[in-house]
């Protein structure tokens, strides 16, 4: 990787670079959502200066004045810097032609496979088939038999934090779906690593040790159709995505086989808040947005909307200057404002309270809860609890909640108030 006298390579913008303790003092890991980088890759605070410098604008000689200048004069080698370098895209940390022809042929193989195998398995649940279903069951059983409230289920908004960390809310979210059976459900989830649209669509089959649920390929068909540049090219989002898995193993546990699926994930709807009112006023989204409310209308009864929703991310981690125990008052203002408007099946007031704060809370679940209220018939919700999950080596949180919908008697479709 010859460099001098040119740029060196970027660092790639879709990884996760995180701080964690380490017996010699804190080190940083670098992640990939994608799955090119298997293990994460180790580096230590001071190579952070390197990567920083690491954005398209700076060559080795510049890293290397930048660094004897940042350690007082200290001599920095070229060939120390540029050996930095070679380790690093030979991991796949770089955004060099290597990488991304890596990439294409990673995309490639991926989109050719039937089905979409579980990647949790093992990790976040059991992997066997009857370990697992014993889990879900005393999870379940936790909940208790309280209804509710009145009327048909219609929706669902549960939680994607990992399940032992949110199990009680897991719990009632699910224990509300206890006698529902529906032909159908579309499933929204936060495509965290969601790229080129703000849908992803996948014609896959889902596996998880539970057994295989089959897809309504006409569905996603129709929907990759209508979105257009909308919908992202490619279905690799959905490959190692946690927040409709979850999803799934409770509504397979629940139902049986006897449901198709319409995996949907939705990227960030952060650039639209100031200019739209609700997710079908974005461009580039009305299509996808309007298609599927037509064909969750068509549907009727026979169809359950569930969204995958996490509410704020504070803290250190999540960019925040201030400790999660400090935010969390503000925060959960901000959740119960989103949380209350969901209940009223008010998309436009959930878009409100979002603008307000500018998303400062990071709700990542914000755009899949906004459109299962555009996609629903008319409903309104029963909050089933709310709770902060805490990471205190980071001094960070997540909160979560679950909402369950009910269709309010002799509706129309109308998804969501106007």
């Amino acid at each position: 990787m010859a460099t001098e006298g040119r740029t060196a390579p970027r660092i790639r913008e879709d990884l996760e670079i995180t701080s964690v303790q380490h017996e010699d003092g804190n080190v940083w890991l670098i992640r990939d959502d994608l799955g090119l980088i298997e293990k994460p890759v180790v580096v230590r605070t001071e190579a952070l200066a390197v990567l920083r410098l690491l954005d398209g604008n700076h060559s080795v000689e510049d890293i290397q004045e930048e660094l004897v200048r940042s350690r007082g004069g200290v001599f920095v080698s070229r060939a120390e810097i540029e050996a930095f370098l070679r380790e690093l895209d030979a991991r796949g940390v770089l955004d060099t032609a290597g990488f991304r022809r890596a990439r294409r042929k990673f995309i490639h193989e991926y989109r050719r496979l039937a089905v979409r195998t579980p990647f949790l398995a093992g990790r976040s649940y059991p992997a066997d088939k009857r370990d697992l279903e014993r889990y879900l069951d005393g999870l379940l059983l936790s909940a208790g038999t309280q209804a509710a409230g009145p009327g048909d289920v219609c929706g669902l908004a549960a939680p994607h934090i990992e399940i032992e960390n949110g199990r009680g809310v897991y719990a009632r979210a699910y224990g509300a779906l206890r006698g529902v059976s529906p032909r159908r459900v579309v499933l929204l989830g936060t495509g965290h690593t969601l790229a080129g649209g703000y849908f992803s669509v996948s014609a896959k089959d889902f596996e998880t040790p539970l057994g295989i649920v089959g897809t309504d390929r006409e569905a996603v068909e129709r929907l990759r159709l209508a979105g257009g540049e909308g919908v992202a090219d490619s279905d690799i989002a959905h490959r190692r995505e946690h927040s409709l898995e979850f999803q799934l193993i409770f509504l397979q546990r629940l139902l049986g086989p006897t449901f198709s699926l319409v995996p949907v994930l939705c990227g960030s709807f952060r650039p639209g808040l100031a200019s739209a009112a609700r997710p079908s006023e974005l461009p580039g989204a009305a299509g996808f947005v309007g298609e599927l409310r037509d064909m969750v209308g068509d549907w009727g009864d026979s169809v359950l909307c569930i969204a995958g929703v996490d509410f704020s991310h504070i803290g250190p981690k999540f960019g925040d200057s201030r400790d999660a125990r400090a935010l969390r008052p503000e925060a959960a203002r901000h959740d119960g404002a989103l949380i209350d408007a969901a209940c009223r099946a008010d998309v436009e007031g959930l878009w409100r309270e979002s603008r307000r704060v500018a998303d400062r809370y990071n709700v990542c679940g914000f755009s899949s809860l906004a459109c299962l209220l555009e996609i629903m018939p008319e409903a309104e919700g029963v909050s089933l609890g709310h709770e902060f999950w805490h990471e205190e080596e980071t001094r960070s949180a997540v909160s979560f909640a679950a909402i369950v919908f009910h269709r309010k008697p002799d509706s129309g479709h109308r998804g969501g108030s106007r």
